[in-house]
């Protein structure tokens, strides 16, 4: 497989995502890769947040005494622990997606299968990551937050004037604590999106031959120095793809939403009026209407939005693909065997040569 640029990569990943979920389009098959791309997307972090909450001990006990803080405790343990359960399901969903995407698979749980040492090993690293991670911001987390509480705490000694506004220490307060929480938001995902970054390149080495973690990150350096400007393309560009694929399908959702509720609802009215006619009491007819808004509400956000987030998602996943096949040959070579051949263009029509017409005779 020659090697694409970051920019020759998008139109074939197009192609991919249309042959693994809709060539042919199946209401339930389609539906279940896409949920697993959807899914397969929570694996990007683990950030173990919650132990921050260990910080604040001691204004718990001044609020609930001892009890509150050893629901705090339980709390943060159990909850922390029942993530990093859902985040180790996420990540081998993560391989799944992989999978499907890579060999045009049609079936979850062979390809959930098949990596499940992969999947803890990957798993391992990113909770250690996270947990690393998120220690370093603990601390400023810690001073922002108690700054908050302290500005909340102090600002009823405040002089407020009624028809005047706030004094300037305060909106300088508001300001400065917003603006730390902005910032440490924005490392947050600054993590994410590194993460997820990393996962693209670790991910195939650790499916395919089950490396070690050294070799893999070995292989991302690797590419990193020999195409900096290439693999800076492919960062941007795979954040601005999915962004602009992200809204535009939000907005087709809602598009598509608004118009088949006008439909139902026009439809509904028309029956609802009928059974009206027909003696039904209004109140049947009210909760009726209720139940069938919220089914089809539902049916709505658990059918269409998870095509639409996990049709992006598997966009993103073929872009990786096609970016990293040139540069991986094992890559390479499956998935240019799980690409269908083009069919050959029609034959041309035939045309009869042309042979010009016998000139008159000559009249002598």
């Amino acid at each position: 497989m020659q090697i694409l640029s970051a920019l020759d990569a998008i139109s074939p990943a197009l192609s991919r995502t249309k042959l693994v979920l809709f060539s042919p389009f199946r209401v339930g098959r389609t539906w279940k890769l896409a949920l697993t791309a959807y899914l397969s997307a929570a694996s990007s972090a683990f950030l173990p947040t919650m132990f921050i909450l260990l910080a604040f001990l001691p204004e718990a006990r001044m609020l609930g005494g001892l009890g509150l803080v050893a629901a705090v405790i339980v709390g943060v343990f159990f909850f922390t622990i029942l993530f990093a359960l859902l985040f180790y399901v996420f990540t081998r969903l993560r391989f799944a997606s992989f999978d499907i995407t890579l060999n045009h698979g049609v079936y979850v749980a062979p390809a959930w299968r098949k990596y499940g040492s992969q999947s803890l090993k990957w798993t391992l690293f990113k909770i250690l990551l996270g947990s690393v991670v998120t220690a370093l911001l603990a601390g400023p987390t810690i001073l922002i937050v108690r700054q908050f509480i302290r500005l909340f705490q102090s600002m009823p000694s405040m002089n407020f004037s009624s028809d005047g506004p706030p004094p300037p220490e305060v909106v300088q307060a508001i300001i400065t604590v917003y603006l730390g929480f902005a910032a440490v938001y924005i490392l947050f995902g600054l993590f994410f999106f590194l993460s997820s970054l990393m996962a693209d390149f670790i991910v195939p080495s650790l499916a395919l031959e089950n490396t070690t973690l050294g070799e893999a990150f070995r292989r991302l350096g690797k590419i990193i120095r020999n195409e900096p400007g290439q693999f800076t393309a492919y960062a941007f560009l795979k954040l601005g793809l999915g962004l602009v694929a992200y809204f535009g399908g939000t907005l087709i959702t809602e598009i598509v939403l608004f118009i088949v509720a006008l439909i139902i609802a026009a439809i509904a009215g028309v029956v609802g009026f009928l059974l009206h006619l027909a003696g039904v009491p209004n109140d049947v007819l009210i909760v009726l209407a209720v139940i069938i808004g919220v089914a089809f509400y539902l049916f709505f956000i658990f059918y269409a939005v998870f095509i639409v987030v996990g049709t992006v998602m598997t966009f993103l996943e073929s872009y990786t693909l096609y970016f990293l096949g040139g540069r991986y040959p094992m890559l390479g070579d499956l998935l240019t065997a799980s690409t269908p051949p083009r069919p050959p263009p029609p034959p041309a029509p035939f045309y009869p040569a042309y042979a010009p017409p016998p000139p008159p005779p000559q009249v002598l």
